[in-house]
């Protein structure tokens, strides 16, 4: 699997609605007054536990082909991998602070992904959970120790979370910074290997600031799809009920955007909270009927769990 083309995210779906939709925004050259549309699901079971909704099963089909592994490498720490490089990386805990202060992995710094995006404004605003400027961004980053040397390995709750560590993956690489990993299983899968967790709070020594070399292939805005519908391929990343139209997290509008196809971003993992393995999110994808080479662009409501969809991608 190769990431080829663009994988968009960080969509705002209640601007691109409002967008879309005409409202406060002249948009469209092909999308209708009444864009955003409601999903007949008779033919598929919805699931209605919200985020706590199990998961499919992997896919059976699923092939490996070469350079899997190494794909997967380039952005997945394994616990044994980090075990034997604790030393010479950073760890950074994805989570929020309350739930960081009941244990967390020795040293680990924190930030959770608000504290990288501007969410001091109004939810339907259009602004609200965008990443900051690559140079606030850097400030952040140098606080936090982290200057681009040495490898950052994330994690997060990824039963219990909403794929904040793949958020902060793909900020990191929207930034620049590409020697950047997530943990595989997370804060569940060190415990289960009898990983250490502490409650005390390190004493982080600010660095100098990493320079940034942005990626603009990893980010999309509402302008840019709204002039590509029907020419590009779109994932709905949200919940089954969000996708159906019966369920919303602050949009002005239920439904999903035309053309969408859906994987709900916690079908990405197995049900103990490992990823999916490249041959599975590639046979996943594929049986919407789109490759993982292919332009996708991706969205949810603030940009969470697409971004962590898109690193899979």
């Amino acid at each position: 699997m190769k990431k080829k083309l663009v994988v968009s995210v960080a969509l705002i779906i209640m601007t691109l609605f409002a967008f879309l939709a005409g409202c406060g925004i002249n948009a469209s050259k092909s999308a209708s007054t009444n864009s955003v549309t409601q999903v007949n699901e008779s033919s598929r079971t919805i699931r209605t536990d919200g985020n706590n909704s199990a998961v499919l099963k992997p896919p059976t089909s699923a092939k490996e082909l070469p350079g899997d592994q190494e794909l997967f490498d380039s952005y997945v720490y394994s616990v044994d991998k980090l075990r034997a490089h604790y030393k010479d990386v950073i760890v950074l805990d994805a989570r929020k602070q309350e739930e960081y202060d009941k244990g967390h992995l020795p040293n680990a710094v924190r930030a959770h992904w608000t504290d990288w995006s501007n969410v001091s404004v109004k939810q339907d605003s259009g602004k609200w959970g965008v990443i900051y400027s690559n140079h606030k961004l850097a400030e952040l980053f140098g606080k936090l120790g982290i200057d681009g040397k040495k490898p950052v390995v994330i994690y997060s709750d990824t039963q219990n979370g909403w794929g904040e560590e793949g958020r902060q993956l793909w900020t990191f690489r929207v930034f620049g910074l590409t020697n950047t990993y997530i943990l595989n299983g997370g804060i569940k899968a060190w415990k289960d290997a009898g990983g250490e967790i502490v409650t005390d709070n390190p004493k982080v020594k600010a660095v100098a600031p990493p320079k940034p070399n942005p990626n603009p292939d990893l980010f999309a805005n509402t302008e840019y799809l709204a002039e590509r519908l029907g020419k590009v391929n779109i994932l709905d990343t949200r919940e089954d009920e969000e996708f159906a139209g019966t369920k919303n997290y602050g949009e002005k509008t239920n439904g999903r955007i035309p053309g969408a196809k859906h994987i709900w971003f916690k079908d990405f993992y197995h049900a103990d909270g490992t990823l999916l393995t490249p041959a599975e999110t590639r046979a996943r994808v594929e049986a919407l009927g789109y490759k993982t080479s292919d332009e996708i662009v991706l969205y949810c409501t603030g940009g969470i769990r697409s971004g962590f969809t898109t690193i899979l991608l």
